[in-house]
């Protein structure tokens, strides 16, 4: 009966990770589908404008010079367009290393000098109760040398 049940169990398991797998591939087939079809009306857009341009080329309102130029400009704003979303997203992922860097620097900026402050607590700590058991005279002035140097 036990071996039935964790049969049954084990059965159950991969079916779920089928039915996961199968739903992941669903997903993925659905967002490419979306992206195809993002491209296909931007394709179908451009290709109207320049349809629409050429009928008026056709019908006399403009000559065929102006409507190649048409078509030239419109290929270089997209050009130009493509290229400035390019600069901006290299410009983006320079200044966010630039700023990493600049943060992991303060950071252990910040770190060394609670070091430091902590070094310069025990240091004076340290003087202070050796200059307390010598007493007056000579050893007076040890904590101000080292006072001065930390």
């Amino acid at each position: 009966m036990f071996d039935f049940l964790s049969k049954e169990l084990v059965r159950l398991q991969e079916e779920r990770k089928i039915h996961a797998f199968v739903m992941l591939a669903e997903r993925q087939r659905r967002m490419r589908e979306a992206e195809e079809s993002g491209r296909r009306q931007v394709e179908e857009r451009q290709r109207q404008e320049e349809d629409e341009i050429f009928k008026q080329a056709r019908e006399g309102d403009c000559t065929i010079e102006s409507y190649l130029e048409d078509i030239i400009l419109s290929s270089m704003e997209n050009t130009a367009e493509e290229q400035a979303r390019e600069e901006v997203q290299r410009m983006a992922v320079e200044i966010n290393d630039i700023a990493y860097e600049m943060e992991s620097r303060y950071v252990i900026k910040q770190h060394i000098r609670g070091c430091l402050r902590q070094f310069r607590t025990c240091l004076t700590i340290c003087i202070c109760g050796y200059v307390y058991n010598l007493g007056h005279g000579k050893g007076r002035a040890i904590p101000f040398m080292i006072a001065s140097l930390v």
